[in-house]
């Protein structure tokens, strides 16, 4: 039975983002299924965020990809957090993570933006995202986030 209580695999990538490398960071669990996939937008940079993104790998079950963005938040921020969102839907199966199940959630000015992501994801023509508040995730609910 593998160990929900570790994070099996921290990796730091950038992704193409419209000025430039957008520095990412994801998180694997210890799970023999294949997890949900949350899109982490934090408050601060993902160096800040580390303590949190693996709350959440664990915590959830998830794979986490944390994502930074720039300031101001509208709209170069919110650019970032679409453009993180849509990476991460297109290459959730090569993360290991359910393509089915995308989540998205953030901290702080980071919560802002998810709700923006998710609000406007129908308007892009693609399939609801699962918008939550970080408390969402991390109040343990039975078969909640097990896979399927």
């Amino acid at each position: 039975m593998p160990d929900r209580r570790t994070v099996r695999l921290v990796a730091d990538t950038r992704l193409r983002g419209p000025a430039g490398p957008q520095p990412a960071r994801t998180y694997w669990p210890s799970t023999s299924t294949t997890p949900p996939l949350l899109v982490f937008l934090p408050a601060d940079d993902i160096e800040h965020a580390d303590r949190r993104s693996r709350e959440l790998c664990v915590g959830a079950g998830v794979v986490v990809l944390s994502v930074s963005y720039r300031r101001p938040l509208w709209p170069d921020g919110r650019d970032d957090a679409f453009l993180a969102t849509g990476w991460a839907a297109d290459h959730a199966r090569e993360l290991g993570a359910d393509p089915d199940r995308v989540l998205l959630a953030g901290d702080g000015s980071g919560a802002e933006l998810a709700a923006a992501v998710a609000s406007g994801a129908h308007e892009r023509g693609w399939p609801p995202l699962l918008h939550l508040t970080v408390d969402d995730l991390l109040v343990p609910t039975p078969d909640r986030w097990e896979a399927r």
